[in-house]
């Protein structure tokens, strides 16, 4: 029987996105795949929700921290100092100090690979934390093959440590949803009949200027460009100042969702746009898929890995070959239609079950 720590300030998180929602799934599905080793769970502040509901071989533990940064650097370390554990799986940022075989996922190098998308203060920060998996980490989780071959590339003293596992997606949250509740989801946000759906951080690194100078090359803008999720930390105002005034009714700015609205609209709109130009994963597709929204997304290997032939795709650095697409799938429901049909059947191929039993497997070897 072993003891495995588990750090979780980030599916702890109100506001998740993707990392957090990884951190949260997989928690949660570890407490029904395994009764018998002991989890020692890890956390800064009081529990959201259910994730403090577990069986009886999961226990919680409260670190307090007066400050707002470095809790998983530096008082989680010192925990870890005193308290010895068998194994620890860090989600995302790996203590400073740990007693114990550690395993690490590392969800993208995009601070490495485009410095120019990331705040100049955050990339040294990311340097170091990603620097210091690669070194104390005896197992490395990448959730793509391309994320595995830039981790080899920028690391390659971890080249033998790493192991591909695919990211999942809740496959009971989001489904294909009847034409009367998605009316409904419409009249809750005074959207029309057709929309163009992005979710995720409002920033410069998920590429949301060009999409908005695509839409402003759109013949026809009949269809609203709908914007939900947080605003990121860099970019918002160069966002801002291209929504002009002759579009600024035509881009639509939700702010952060709710999970329920977020898979409903999600659901309901005609077409999902995904311009990031970098990604490691790209859980927002499987999503959309899996509601039998037809996508169009950039065209990266990741993205080509996740969604294989089942979406459209663009040159993220141009703008007016975003707009040609765009208009295209818009001006073809035959298309939407195809690409619905093959996203269902390719979602098939992933789910945090899975995702959660190869990655406790890997910690367990």
């Amino acid at each position: 029987m072993a003891k495995i720590g588990l750090e979780a300030s980030r599916a702890n998180r109100e506001h998740k996105t993707g990392t957090e929602w990884y951190a949260w799934h997989l928690l949660q599905q570890f407490k029904q795949l395994d009764h018998k080793n002991d989890f020692i769970i890890y956390y800064n502040q009081t529990l959201a929700g259910n994730l403090g509901q577990a069986p009886a071989n999961f226990y919680f533990k409260k670190l307090a921290w007066p400050w707002k940064k470095l809790w998983t650097q530096v008082r989680l370390s010192w925990e870890l100092l005193w308290h010895k554990v068998d194994k620890f799986f860090s989600s995302n940022t790996v203590p400073f100090i740990v007693r114990g075989q550690v395993t690490a996922t590392m969800h993208d190098l995009g601070f490495l690979r485009y410095p120019k998308l990331y705040h100049p203060l955050a990339r040294p920060y990311h340097l170091l934390m990603h620097w210091w998996a690669a070194i104390r980490a005896q197992k490395i989780i990448a959730p793509s093959q391309a994320t595995a071959d830039d981790i080899r590339h920028y690391f390659p003293y971890a080249k033998n440590k790493i192991r591909v596992i695919y990211n999942g997606y809740d496959a009971q949250e989001f489904t294909p949803i009847p034409e009367a509740q998605k009316q409904e989801i419409k009249d809750k946000f005074d959207l029309p009949d057709n929309f163009l759906f992005y979710v995720g951080r409002l920033e410069l690194k998920k590429n949301i200027p060009n999409l908005i100078r695509a839409y402003k090359l759109l013949p026809d803008k009949s269809w609203p460009l709908v914007l939900a999720g947080p605003w990121g930390k860099y970019g918002y105002n160069e966002i801002k100042s291209l929504v002009s005034d002759e579009i600024k009714d035509k881009i639509l700015f939700l702010g952060y969702l709710s999970q329920k609205h977020y898979r409903l609209l999600l659901a309901a709109a005609d077409l999902f746009v995904f311009p990031s130009e970098f990604e490691g994963f790209g859980i927002p597709v499987l999503e959309a898929m899996a509601c039998g929204t037809p996508v169009i997304c950039s065209d990266l290997p990741v993205l080509r890995e996740v969604a294989g032939e089942a979406a459209a795709y663009f040159d993220p650095g141009s703008p007016e070959a975003m707009a040609r697409q765009l208009a295209e799938i818009i001006s073809r429901p035959d298309l939407r239609q195809n690409f619905s049909t093959l996203g269902l059947q390719r979602v098939k191929d992933f789910s945090w079950a899975k995702c959660a039993a190869e990655t406790l497997k890997y910690i367990l070897e």
